[in-house]
C-alpha cells in the first residue's frame, strides 16, 4: 500500500517545471497498465541538516528521535556513538534464524538449507573457498597471529575471503555471481550533502568503477581486536551507512556486517520497523582458528560466515533489498508492480490508463536537491517526494500534461495519509491538493518489537510553493494578497476540525512554513496530512498518539509544554508563527536575536524562549524588529491574532499539561473573521483588490454558524529535555528576552550556525524543516 507525507515541501514545489535529465519509473495497475514517472538523475541535499530538523519530540521507540538530525562537522567517533546511543531503542539484538525472518521466507528456507551442520562440513564450495582463502591470508599469517590483531590486517583478511567467495562463484558452473567486492576503507563516497564517507566495505550488485550509496547491497565496518563488534562505535557507523544507502530511494531492507575484536562477525538488517543485529560467526584465521594455534581446520562459525556470503551472491542478485528488488542508480526504470504485496487503490486505478509522471527539475534545483521529504532518521514514518509531470495520452490529441508531486513513505499500520487526506477532500474541506493516483504497499511485522509498516505511495496536484515564496513575490507580497491568503488557511483548518453529522472532524497537527502553500495566482493550500488524524467527537481519552506531532519552531506553546489535550487552536497558533516568521524574513532586522526562535534545536529551550517572546504583548512585535518597516494592515493582523490566540486570561507560563485549553471555551471563528475583516479594511486603503478566500471564508461563517469544533486527547510524552523542575513562568521584564537568549542559548544551537548566521540562511533552513512528529 503507498501513501507519502514530505517533511518540509518549500523547494519542492519550485522544483516543478523546469528540465534536468530524467529517467522513467512505473507504477503498475490492473491489467498491466502503468503510472511512469521520471526521477532525477542527481540528487544532492545541500542543506545542512541542522536546526531546521531539530525539534523532535517522540519518546516512543517508534517515534521520530528527539534530537536534531544535524549535519556534524565530521563523521567521528563521537557522532557514531551518539547516533548508535540515541537509536538504542529501535536497535534489537535477536537470534540468527529471526534475521532470516524478517528478511522473508525465500531467504529463511535458503538459508535453512545451508546451515545445517551437515550442509556446512560437507560443502566442496565452502572448503574450496576457505582453502583459496588461505592461501591468500599467507602474507599477513604472522599479523593474524598476534594477541590483538590491528583494524588493517582484519580489512585485508576479510577482503581475502570476500574475494575468495567471489572468485569461486565467478568460476563454478550453476552459481550465478550477484554481488561485487569493493575495499572501500580509502575511497570516498558522496552523500547527497556533497561530503564523503568512507565505509570498510561494500558489496554492490553492480560491477562499475566508481560506486554510490544507492549501489550498495551489503556494507561492512571493520574494527580491530580492541572493539567488540556490537560496541556503540562500530554500530553507529552502520547506522550512518543505513541512512546514507536510503538517501535517494526507499527500500525495503538493508544489511551491514560488522568485524571486530577476536574475528567475531555480526549481520544488521535494518527494515522499516527497526535495526535488528544478530552474531553471525567468526572470520577464519581469527579467534580460535588463528595461524599460531596450528588448527588450520574450519570452525562452524568460520563456515557459516562463508554460507551467509554464499547465499547473499544467490539472493541478492533476485532482490538487494530495493524498493523493487533490482539496484536502483538515479536515473532508473522501475515499476511498482515489481514491489511485493502492492495493491493499486481501487479508488483511482481507472485513472492509471496510459498515464506517465515525469519530474522536471532545474540544473539550481537539482543541486539543491532533487528529492525531498524526511528519510535521513531511521526511525518512524519516512518519506521520499519528487516534483514531476502527469502526462495523460489521449487519442488523436496532444498529451495532456500536468504538474504534480509524487510522494512515497514508510508509515505505521492504521490510519494513513490517504485516508486523512480522502476524509478532508470528500467533505469539500478547500485548498487541499487533488489526489490523482495512489497505491499502498503491504508491510508486515517485523520481529517481536516492532509496529507494522506500510508504504503509500501518491500522486497528487500542483499546488505552488511555500508561503515563504509569497513573501518574495512583487506581485504577490501585498498586504491585501498576504491577509486574503492566511484566511484560506484559517478556513481549511476551521472547516477541517468542524465536527459532522457523524461525529468526525480532522486535525492537520504539522502546520508548518513547508506545508502551507501557494500558487502563482494567490491560491493557497495546505499539504501533508501525514500527521493528521481524523477523529470521533467520543474519543478524547482514546487517542493513539504516542508522541508530541508537529514541528517544533511552530509548534503551540501548549504543544511545547506537554499538554496532552489539543484542538485546532493549536493548528492556527502554529498557521500563526508561520506568518509571524515570513513578516520577520522579509520586514525584520538581520542583527537581531529574534533569530534563534527559528534555528533553537533543543527543545525545552525553545518553549522558554517562546514563553519570554509571547508573555508580554507590548514586546510581541517589538522583539520582531519589525514595528518600522511593517505595513499598517499586516501590523493590525498580526496583533489581532495575538489578541485571539493570547488573551491575558491564558498564561502560558503555567499551562495544566492535563486540562484542555482554555481558550476552546471562547473560540468563535468569527472573531477570526473579523480579525482578518479589519485588516483587510486598512489594506483596501491603499489596493482595492479582490479577496476570494476571504470571501470563501465569510461564507463559511455564515453557514456554518453552529458547528462545534472539538479536540483530540493525546497521552502526555513531554520531551526529554523538559524537566519537571524547569519553571517557565519566570518574571518577563522588557529585557528578559535578550537576557534569555545571552544566557542560556550558545550551547543549544547547531555547531554550523553562529550567532551571526543571516537571515538567508534561516530562510533556507526553515525550506527544509524536517523535525516532524509522525503518528504512531
Amino acid at each position: 500500500m503507498i501513501s507519502g507525507t514530505t517533511g518540509s515541501n518549500d523547494d519542492i514545489k519550485s522544483a516543478s517545471g523546469s528540465n534536468a535529465s530524467n529517467t522513467t519509473a512505473q507504477l503498475a495497475a490492473p491489467g498491466g497498465s502503468a503510472l511512469a514517472f521520471d526521477l532525477p538523475s542527481s540528487v544532492p541535499r545541500y542543506l545542512q541538516e541542522a536546526s531546521s530538523r531539530a525539534n523532535s519530540g517522540a519518546s516512543a521507540y517508534t517515534g521520530t528521535p528527539q534530537t536534531s538530525a544535524q549535519k556534524p562537522d565530521k563523521f567521528d567517533d563521537k557522532w557514531y556513538i551518539d547516533l548508535s546511543e540515541k537509536n538504542d531503542d529501535i536497535c534489537k539484538a535477536v537470534d540468527l534464524s529471526q534475521i532470516f525472518d524478517i528478511l522473508g521466507k525465500d531467504w529463511c528456507k535458503a538459508w535453512d538449507i545451508a546451515s545445517t551442520t551437515e550442509s556446512l562440513s560437507e560443502s566442496v564450495d565452502i572448503q574450496q573457498i576457505l582453502a583459496d582463502y588461505r592461501n591468500a591470508c599467507t602474507a599477513i599469517n604472522e599479523k593474524l597471529k598476534v594477541r590483538k590483531v590491528s583494524e588493517p590486517t582484519y580489512q585485508a583478511a576479510f577482503g581475502a575471503l570476500a574475494m575468495a567467495v567471489q572468485n569461486y562463484v565467478a568460476a563454478k558452473p550453476g552459481l550465478q555471481q550477484g554481488l561485487y567486492w569493493y575495499d572501500t576503507h580509502k575511497t570516498q563516497i558522496k552523500r547527497g550533502d556533497d561530503r564523503y564517507r568512507m565505509p570498510d566495505g561494500s558489496f554492490s550488485t553492480t560491477n562499475l568503477p566508481a560506486l554510490e550509496w544507492s549501489d550498495i547491497a551489503v556494507v561492512v565496518e571493520i574494527k580491530n581486536d580492541d572493539m567488540a563488534s556490537t560496541a556503540h562505535h562500530v554500530r553507529g557507523q552502520i547506522l550512518q551507512d543505513f541512512i546514507d544507502m536510503t538517501e535517494t530511494l526507499p527500500r525495503r531492507f538493508m544489511i551491514g556486517l560488522t568485524l571486530a575484536q577476536h574475528g567475531d562477525i555480526c549481520v544488521y538488517v535494518c527494515v522499516p520497523g527497526g535495526v535488528y543485529s544478530a552474531q553471525l560467526g567468526s572470520l577464519h584465521l581469527a579467534g580460535k582458528t588463528k595461524p599460531s594455534t596450528d588448527n588450520a581446520n574450519p570452525t562452524v562459525d568460520d563456515q557459516r560466515v562463508v554460507a551467509f556470503l554464499l547465499l547473499l551472491q544467490e539472493r541478492l542478485c533476485k532482490d538487494s533489498g530495493h524498493l523493487t528488488g533490482k539496484n536502483m542508480r538515479l536515473p532508473v526504470k522501475f515499476s511498482f508492480g515489481d514491489i511485493p504485496d502492492t495493491l493499486t487503490d481501487g479508488k483511482s486505478s481507472d485513472m492509471l490508463q496510459s498515464t506517465t509522471v515525469c519530474p522536471e527539475l532545474s540544473e539550481k534545483d537539482v543541486a539543491k536537491g532533487g528529492i525531498y521529504g524526511r528519510h535521513w532518521h531511521l526511525r518512524g514514518q519516512r518519506t521520499w517526494v519528487y516534483p514531476a509531470q502527469l502526462k495523460r495520452k489521449i487519442a488523436d490529441q496532444p498529451d495532456e500534461i500536468d504538474d504534480v508531486f509524487f510522494k512515497f513513505q514508510w508509515s505505521f499500520d492504521g490510519d494513513g495519509e490517504i485516508d486523512v487526506h480522502r476524509f478532508v477532500l470528500e467533505r469539500g474541506v478547500p485548498h487541499v491538493p487533488k489526489l490523482l493516483h495512489t497505491a499502498i504497499i503491504e508491510g508486515k511485522a517485523y520481529g517481536t518489537h516492532s509496529p507494522k509498516f506500510k508504504g503509500e505511495a501518491m500522486v497528487m496536484e500542483y499546488v505552488g510553493k511555500s508561503v515563504k515564496s509569497l513573501f518574495g513575490n512583487d506581485t504577490l507580497c501585498t498586504p491585501s494578497k498576504i491577509i486574503d491568503i492566511f484566511a484560506g488557511y484559517v478556513h481549511t483548518l476551521v472547516a477541517a476540525a468542524g465536527i459532522d453529522i457523524n461525529g468526525q472532524y480532522a486535525l492537520h497537527r504539522d502546520i508548518s512554513i513547508g506545508n502551507l502553500m501557494v500558487t502563482e495566482d494567490g491560491s493557497p493550500y495546505i499539504i501533508d496530512w501525514g500527521s493528521a488524524r481524523v477523529c470521533t467527537e467520543d474519543e478524547n481519552s482514546r487517542s493513539p498518539a504516542k508522541e508530541i506531532i508537529g514541528t517544533g519552531i511552530y509548534m503551540g506553546i501548549r504543544i511545547l509544554a506537554g499538554c496532552n489535550l489539543r484542538s485546532v487552536i493549536d493548528d492556527l497558533e502554529s498557521m500563526f508563527l508561520v506568518l509571524v516568521h515570513c513578516i520577520w524574513l522579509t520586514y525584520g532586522k538581520m542583527d537581531t536575536n529574534y533569530e534563534y526562535l527559528w534555528i533553537t534545536t533543543t527543545f525545552s529551550l525553545l518553549k522558554t524562549m517562546r514563553v519570554s517572546w509571547l508573555g508580554i504583548q507590548t514586546n510581541f512585535i517589538l522583539y520582531m524588529g519589525v514595528s518600522e518597516t511593517l505595513p499598517e494592515a499586516l501590523h493590525a493582523l498580526v496583533e489581532s491574532l495575538y489578541e485571539l490566540l493570547f488573551p491575558s486570561t491564558f498564561f502560558i507560563g503555567a499551562l495544566d499539561a492535563n486540562s484542555p485549553d482554555p481558550r476552546q471555551k471562547y473560540f468563535d471563528v468569527s472573531k477570526w473573521l473579523g480579525a482578518f475583516d479589519n485588516a483587510a479594511n486598512i489594506a483596501r486603503k491603499e489596493c482595492n483588490i479582490s479577496m476570494p478566500n476571504l470571501e470563501m471564508l465569510r461564507g463559511h461563517v455564515r453557514t456554518n454558524s453552529d458547528r462545534r469544533i472539538s479536540f483530540i486527547d493525546e497521552p502526555s510524552f513531554p520531551p526529554q529535555e523538559v524537566t519537571d523542575k524547569e519553571n517557565c513562568s519566570q518574571n518577563l521584564s522588557d529585557d528578559g528576552f535578550e537576557e534569555l537568549l545571552s544566557e542560556g542559548s550558545e550551547a543549544s544551537f547547531p555547531e554550523t550556525l553562529t550567532q551571526h548566521s543571516s537571515k538567508k540562511q534561516l530562510s533556507d533552513l526553515t525550506n527544509h524543516s524536517g523535525n516532524k512528529k509522525h503518528r504512531v
